[in-house]
């Protein structure tokens, strides 16, 4: 790359830092402009969840915010976890849980991994409010006893002006925030995934950059690789 790219950073303040740390490795200038806050779930939702995972035979996490929301000062119950990625089987081990299966190709690689091990199992899944209805069924048709429940949403939120050359997003709400006050044009643009990805694609201006393993660690990577490849042209 022949000049260092701004790279706006538009997930939540509680993961930010982690992805600007990503970039900085990868010699890329994060540009810290958040497009969503987190709004937890009414303490009576979180202790439903609480009291559902005391009693369950598995937990299942699909983001550390999953973790961090609802066991914000850990006391997680040592109970095998089944966590999308290696940053949620990190939040989830430092909140006191135990984790036996990390997958690494998103919720539907996690549904094949656990198929055989949570037939008759009991599960406490807590999870964003507008979560992929297919992943909690997918546990159900394995056999589970799925104990569900949203413990926190994200609202998406209009970002700073700051001149960037990239924007990566980790979320439908995240494009909604950008686009309620900045246009994607000109930028070179990365989702995480591809629901995210289509989110770009409703609002006109498809992904530059997919990660076929939706993290934020991949999609760094398939960034870096796209500009550098991008500057030898």
């Amino acid at each position: 790359m022949s000049r260092v790219r701004r790279v706006a950073v538009t997930t939540a303040v509680d993961t930010a830092h982690r992805v600007a740390r990503l970039l900085h490795l990868d010699q890329l200038e994060p540009v810290m402009l958040p497009c969503i806050r987190i709004v937890a779930a009414p303490i009576e939702a979180l202790e439903r969840l609480r009291a559902a995972a005391r009693d369950a035979d598995w937990i299942v996490v699909t983001s550390p915010r999953a973790v961090h929301v609802t066991w914000p000062e850990g006391g997680m119950p040592s109970l095998p976890v089944a966590a999308v990625g290696a940053a949620a089987a990190s939040a989830a081990t430092l909140a006191g849980g135990r984790v036996e299966v990390a997958g690494k190709a998103g919720a539907a690689g996690l549904l094949k991994d656990l198929h055989r091990l949570i037939s008759g199992k009991r599960i406490a899944f807590p999870h964003v409010r507008s979560a992929d209805p297919a992943t909690a069924a997918g546990l159900r048709a394995a056999g589970a006893e799925v104990v569900a429940e949203s413990v926190y949403e994200t609202v998406p939120i209009a970002p700073a002006s700051d001149t960037v050359d990239v924007a990566i997003f980790g979320s439908p709400s995240a494009v909604e925030g950008w686009c309620r006050s900045r246009s994607l044009d000109g930028l070179v643009v990365g989702a995480i995934g591809e629901t995210t990805a289509a989110a770009l694609t409703d609002r006109g201006h498809p992904s530059d950059v997919v990660p076929e393993r939706p993290s934020f660690e991949n999609l760094v990577k398939a960034l870096t690789q796209h500009l550098r490849e991008g500057s030898a042209t």
